[in-house]
């Protein structure tokens, strides 16, 4: 896999070009045979220069050995988007969301290939559930992102997982203006196997993720945060490449929960001031307390300073050293 010493272009891509308002679902893409990722590419090839049959090239050399079980071209995908032209302007992904975000679905039939061969490739990504991540620009869009507004963004967007690789000095730095967006979704896909980039943990979000401001936030004159969160859209935004119960098939089953204790089985006693797990001899201890009303609380638990009265927890009055998952 290449690596690149440019920054990530993408990360930094105009947010201000989306619609304003909504438009009608992206389909009809996944209704194509695609039979390679020269064949993905033919219908789009006068879009480009020469240049772009030199990256197919490079990006089927750079995914010989593809992970998460994707395909060689599924791969190829990938990375030939995550490529930048010698005019960013040119660049396939800059060619692409210009026309996600058209009104004119018309102008996207001859990218239906590609786009159903790089979103197979997307969707057969592990899932990345309730993920927060970054993405950023060097303007102020506060006034475009007030509080409780829904939207969607029709092009695919490129956040990071860090925000403080978007506070570098290659990226935002740390002055001027800038919006900064934190998002919580379901939807992103970790693509750093398969990007020329291979050196970030870039987090790519499917075209026509729809979101909501849950709030805004001005810590300082130049500086605008906003929160989004992914939300159930009005209707389906995007049409799936295949179908996606396939991908619940194949997974695998889930495995058993680890050495659970039944709290009947949980030996306390004050006289002796030490707390006797019942567990597997070969993994960490793990408690079961029900009447706690959480999934997962971490506790540290030492020997307590003094035995508890008769109606109170023994856990109440316990110093915090050693560290313990309490589940139910």
């Amino acid at each position: 896999m290449a690596t690149s010493i440019d920054i990530n272009h993408r990360l930094l891509e105009s947010i201000r070009d989306e619609p304003k308002r909504m438009l009608v679902p992206i389909s009809g893409y996944e209704k194509v045979t695609v039979k390679s990722r020269e064949d993905a590419c033919e219908p789009i090839k006068d879009l480009f220069d020469d240049q772009l049959k030199q990256f197919i090239i490079i990006a089927k050399m750079n995914s010989s050995d593809p992970e998460d079980k994707l395909t060689q071209d599924e791969s190829a995908s990938i990375h030939l988007y995550t490529m930048e032209w010698e005019e960013h302007d040119n660049s396939l992904y800059m060619k692409l969301n210009q026309t996600l975000r058209l009104a004119d679905r018309s102008k996207l039939k001859p990218w239906f290939k590609y786009l159903k061969l790089f979103l197979t490739a997307f969707f057969r990504l592990p899932p990345s559930k309730n993920t927060l991540v970054w993405r950023g620009v060097r303007e102020d869009l506060s006034a475009l992102y007030p509080k409780g507004k829904e939207f969607a963004w029709w092009a695919f967007s490129s956040c990071s997982s860090s925000i403080d690789m978007l506070e570098s000095p290659n990226y935002l730095g740390k002055s001027g203006t800038r919006t900064i967006f934190s998002i919580q979704t379901n939807s992103g896909k970790l693509i750093r196997a398969h990007s020329y980039f291979d050196n970030e943990d870039e987090i790519l979000l499917p075209p026509g993720i729809y979101l909501k401001v849950v709030g805004c936030l001005n810590p300082a004159t130049d500086l605008h945060i906003i929160h989004l969160q992914e939300t159930e859209p009005p209707y389906k935004m995007l049409a799936d490449p295949f179908d996606l119960s396939e991908l619940k098939n194949a997974l695998p089953p889930a495995k058993p929960q680890p050495y659970t204790v039944n709290p009947q089985k949980e030996e306390y006693n004050p006289s002796t001031s030490e707390l006797k797990p019942v567990l597997s001899p070969t993994k960490p201890p793990s408690y079961t307390v029900s009447s706690i009303s959480v999934k997962a609380i971490p506790l540290y638990l030492e020997k307590p300073t003094s035995v508890a009265p008769k109606k109170q927890s023994p856990y109440s009055d316990m110093k915090l050293n050693r560290e313990y998952t309490f589940t139910y």
